[in-house]
């Protein structure tokens, strides 16, 4: 059974051998393809952490002016990786560590 969709895979052009779109729409990108994501991604929210904005796009009276940092994936890549635009969200390192549950909070004991 292959895991990637071959003509949509082909369309797409990739640059790296590894990227691929999987049958169910998604996209798994690896090198090159990772960094023109990242790129588009940086493009799209101005360079500014996105916190704060809503699934339209709106919201900017409350948006984090913190310089953006971080690609976050709106589902986790151990999930179901989709490293679709609309998938992730630039994010302030600050932002991006309060939304790791592996990290300590202030006050919180870390265990060993």
């Amino acid at each position: 059974m292959l895991k990637a969709d071959l003509q949509a895979t082909l369309d797409r052009h990739f640059l790296d051998p590894k990227s691929y779109v999987a049958k169910d729409g998604r996209e798994i990108l690896h090198g090159k393809d990772w960094k023109v994501r990242v790129a588009e991604l940086l493009e799209r929210c101005g360079g500014r952490c996105e916190q704060g904005k809503d699934s339209e796009g709106k919201g900017d009276l409350f948006r984090c002016a913190s310089p953006a940092a971080d690609p976050h994936h709106l589902v986790r890549r151990s999930v179901l990786r989709d490293d679709r635009l609309a998938g992730l969200q630039a994010l302030c390192r600050f932002h991006h560590d309060l939304l790791d549950p592996r990290k300590p909070r202030f006050g919180e004991k870390v265990s060993p």
